[in-house]
């Protein structure tokens, strides 16, 4: 039988290893700490503060994929990359209100995001415009409170400013309370630049979780859940523009100091 004082600086080797992997590798995928919708439990990353920046995390799982339930039921998916956004808003009117914002999808039209290529503030949202049917590219009226919580599948087109040709999103109300709103929605249409294709449909979706927390605040919550491969110089694009969408949400000037991520 060996001495355990044999193993010991194999073993310190081994700790000091996984220190400096850790440190080199910040967004990589913890198993023992993955993404965690507000479902009855706190969320992960958690809320922030009201008046603070939101927290945000990322798990770019690579191959392996990360394990997430993306809506509050028991089953769980695989996805390339994950991104948690929790931050806490102040907003005075009803849920109705509050869900009529998120359905005004003209509105949307010029939301801007901190570019990290530009090192500057620059129009992410071109166009936006609520469409009749994922085929149809005819435009109609924006969504309201009524028709969002009847659960049926609602298409919005945008044009982004680094893509090429409108994206058809498809939006749906999974909950709604006058405390609490959960809609997703995903890419119906592919996402191209040029002849580059970076998500094909249904490659990129998002569920949003509000929750009122008290007279006037709201939690929010967001996972947007990739299914293709995403290096990791790609996040902090993906995280500016999770940022920017909730401070659309929050009623924020979507180009307000300091970026999220710069």
């Amino acid at each position: 039988m060996h001495d355990r004082s044999d193993n010991a600086p194999a073993a310190r080797t081994m700790f000091l290893k996984c220190i400096f992997m850790t440190m080199m590798c910040p967004l990589a995928f913890a198993a023992e700490d993955p993404p965690r919708t507000p479902c009855g439990t706190a969320p992960n990353p958690p809320y922030a503060q009201p008046g603070a920046q939101p927290n945000v995390k990322v798990w770019n799982g690579g191959s392996r994929g990360v394990r997430v339930s993306a809506r509050c039921n028991d089953s769980t998916e695989d996805f390339k990359v994950v991104i948690g956004l929790a931050g806490t808003l102040r907003f005075e009117g009803t849920a109705d209100q509050l869900l009529a914002r998120i359905g005004a999808a003209s509105e949307m039209q010029g939301i801007r995001y901190w570019s990290v290529t530009d090192k500057q503030w620059r129009v992410l949202v071109t166009h936006s415009a609520a469409v009749q049917s994922a085929a149809s590219a005819e435009r109609r009226s924006d969504f309201s409170a009524a028709e969002m919580k009847q659960g049926r599948d609602l298409f919005f087109a945008q044009r982004d400013s680094r893509s090429t040709g409108e994206v058809v999103n498809r939006m749906r109300m999974l909950e709604a309370t006058p405390d609490r709103l959960v809609i997703e929605s995903e890419n119906v249409s592919p996402i191209k630049t040029f002849v580059f294709t970076w998500f094909r449909p249904g490659e990129l979706r998002t569920v949003h979780f509000l929750t009122r927390h008290s007279a006037g605040v709201w939690n929010y919550y967001a996972l947007t859940a990739v299914d293709t491969k995403q290096s990791d110089s790609h996040m902090p694009s993906l995280i500016n523009r999770a940022a920017a969408l909730y401070r659309y949400v929050a009623g924020q000037p979507t180009d307000q100091e300091p970026p999220l991520a710069p």
